[in-house]
């Protein structure tokens, strides 16, 4: 009997793994590519990464170049397809750039001018010619990396349209060179922990003279990591370098209602909506979402003349008519409950009667209609 049952369990072992083999598929991200650089004289192996629906579409795709692809392609895919899944960021083609160590450093170091030439004259040629891709390009760079980066922007500012640096070092001498700089059409994203002694000096210098002095064309910002580390500082780096540069692709969206306000209010959301159409070709208009994330933020602060002259100014009825087709009554209930809770009864029958109009039969809507009401007449003289 021990016999069998032993004969039963081995032959559903090979059937469960014959099963497990017939299921099995490559799980793999990009492909690699060998480019025969004659300017460095030797094969480099490129990882490139294209969209889900590249193939089966015929749009262009921004491009991200990533140094030490080794270490942060598999991290940029990963944000790529994340931005694209919240809507934060379009889609783009991701090209990782392997630097072997030791010979990284020279590369990147001593030999970096060979490099930005296989990079200008070589790499990005290729990727243009065999991909479809639009004319916006990011570089980023770690350590020697965003070293590499920083001297690229100053030898080559058009090649690039934004440069995402992570602990750049060494670039304490490059840094003197924008003493002569008054033009430098491009953008700059940079980071530092506070904990990189020599690296921290060299980010806190190029901090104050871009402070200091006033570039044309140049659009820059500075980005403390205050709990990272050297090893660490390219991954926040990264993230919030393609955030910063695509900060207009995101729908205008409100989270904090005194935030808001210290940024310009409605002004700042309508000139951010106007710029947004201006880069990515969104309509110039706040959509309903953004109308309703602003008008959110002051019931969550408790702030009952903000959400009523926010709402009013955003046009009260169109708003609420705009809900209502757009199949979001629960925004329009909450408004009403908002109403009532600041004793602003009329108004929140009046949202009532908009409600009952679509859902006659609601018992809740009756409910909290006919509760209102009675109390209105409760406190009437």
């Amino acid at each position: 009997m021990k016999k069998i049952v032993c004969l039963i369990l081995i032959s559903f072992f090979f059937a469960l793994s014959a099963n497990a083999q017939d299921s099995l598929v490559n799980n793999s991200v990009g492909i690699n590519h060998i480019i025969k650089s004659k300017t460095l004289n030797e094969e480099r192996q490129i990882q490139i990464y294209l969209p889900p629906n590249y193939n089966d579409s015929k749009e262009t795709y921004p491009v991200l170049y990533v140094l030490d692809g080794q270490r942060f392609f598999l991290y940029a895919v990963s944000l790529s397809q994340s931005f694209k899944q919240f809507q934060l960021t379009p889609e783009f083609i991701v090209v990782g750039i392997n630097t072997d160590y030791p010979k990284r450093f020279q590369q990147l170091g001593d030999g970096k001018e060979s490099f930005i030439e296989f990079i200008r004259t070589e790499l990005k040629p290729y990727i243009d010619n065999t991909f479809r891709t639009y004319d916006e390009t990011l570089f980023f760079g770690w350590e020697y990396g965003a070293s590499l980066v920083f001297n690229t922007m100053l030898s080559h500012p058009t090649l690039f349209d934004a440069h995402i640096m992570a602990s750049a070092f060494p670039i304490m001498d490059a840094i003197d060179k924008l003493n002569d700089v008054s033009t430098l059409p491009t953008n700059l994203f940079f980071s530092v922990s506070p904990d990189e002694y020599d690296v921290k000096h060299s980010a806190d210098k190029l901090d104050s003279i871009l402070s200091q002095k006033h570039i044309d064309g140049l659009l820059w910002s500075f980005l403390k990591l205050d709990i990272e580390q050297h090893r660490s500082t390219g991954y926040p780096a990264l993230y919030h370098g393609i955030r910063n540069y695509f900060k207009y692709y995101q729908e205008f969206e409100v989270n904090n209602l005194q935030n808001f306000i210290n940024t310009g209010g409605l002004d700042y959301a309508y000139r951010y909506t106007k710029e947004r159409a201006k880069r990515h070709g969104f309509s110039p208009e706040l959509s309903l979402w953004s109308k309703v994330t602003i008008i959110r933020s002051a019931m969550r602060s408790e702030d009952f003349y903000h959400f009523e002259t926010l709402l009013n100014a955003l046009d009260k009825e169109k708003t609420i008519d705009g809900l209502m087709s757009g199949n979001m009554e629960y925004v329009v209930s909450h408004f009403a409950a908002f109403y009532v809770k600041n004793n602003r009864l009329n108004e929140a029958v009046e949202l009532y009667d908009v409600l009952l109009e679509k859902y006659p039969d609601s018992e809740k809507l009756l409910k909290e209609k006919k509760k209102a009401i009675n109390t209105i007449k409760k406190i009437k003289p």
